[in-house]
């Protein structure tokens, strides 16, 4: 090859990511932005985040973990995140949900990741190898299926009921269903309650036959609670209260308006 010459880069993308679609929000979100540097006057409808921005008392704690003073040096943590931060989120599960023991919730089994995403994709690799079938609901957040179809996982789209809820019902129908046609068995199941984006969310008991479910069928259920404190007049409910199998993953983006500083809470899995 001549000096200064270049030829194409023969490699490529992979062919994973070739197979995952964008996210369309994002699609969406990179237009708006662009019209809005243009000049445009564009009302914000594709992302879910709240309006508030962080609370003054998180911004001002940021501020001045950063500059002090004193100046503090921001170095590595533990690889499970700051263990009082994990213990903090222990003593706020113990206080917000009915039905936690202290023997429930161990400092050992939380994990902090930077953002919900990053929290589903180490989810799914400690629990589902390539091949595995997950269930989804069939109306749910779109990056579900983005990133287990990433990791080669196959889905199982399970119809969702009258009220837009995936109960220990249509679960049920979807896995004899399975046994019938001589389908693979299900692997795992990720919901989210209240759901993105229907808004439906779980009664206490429906979650409770859920997680039933899950255990008695060997179904690793995890459950994205990322939207608890934006409901009204409706009980909330963890998983956690229900299975020691169940993984729960939950956000400080959404309810404590903290998006731009975003950490998620993954809990309860172990090597077994």
């Amino acid at each position: 090859m001549e000096h200064g010459k270049t030829t194409a880069f023969a490699g490529g993308a992979s062919q994973r990511s070739r197979s995952v679609e964008s996210f369309k929000v994002m699609d969406v979100l990179e237009r708006a932005n662009e019209l809005q540097s243009q000049g445009r006057d564009v009302l914000h409808c594709e992302v879910g985040q709240p309006e508030s921005g962080a609370p003054a008392t998180v911004a001002a704690a940021a501020v001045e973990a950063l500059t002090g003073p004193p100046r503090q040096v921001m170095g590595y943590t533990d690889a499970f995140g700051l263990l009082q931060l994990r213990e903090n989120i222990r003593q706020h599960y113990l206080k917000k949900y009915d039905g936690l023991s202290s023997e429930d919730i161990d400092t050992s089994r939380i994990v902090v990741t930077t953002g919900s995403s990053g929290g589903f994709l180490l989810t799914f690799t400690a629990c589902f190898d390539t091949g595995d079938t997950v269930a989804i609901a069939s109306s749910g957040y779109p990056c579900y299926r983005n990133i287990l179809g990433a990791l080669g996982c196959e889905l199982a789209n399970v119809g969702i009921n009258n009220e837009f809820k995936i109960t220990a019902t249509e679960l049920k129908e979807e896995i004899e269903r399975r046994r019938e046609m001589g389908e693979k068995s299900i692997k795992g199941l990720i919901l989210s309650s209240p759901s993105n984006p229907t808004g439906s969310m779980l009664t206490p008991d429906e979650l409770k036959g859920l997680c039933q479910l899950c255990d008695e069928e060997s179904i690793r259920f995890i459950s994205d609670e990322i939207y608890h404190g934006i409901s009204y007049g409706k009980e909330e409910a963890t998983a956690l209260a229900y299975s020691k199998n169940a993984i729960v993953i939950n956000s400080f983006s959404k309810y404590y308006s903290s998006e731009c500083l975003d950490l998620t809470k993954s809990s309860t899995l172990d090597s077994s």
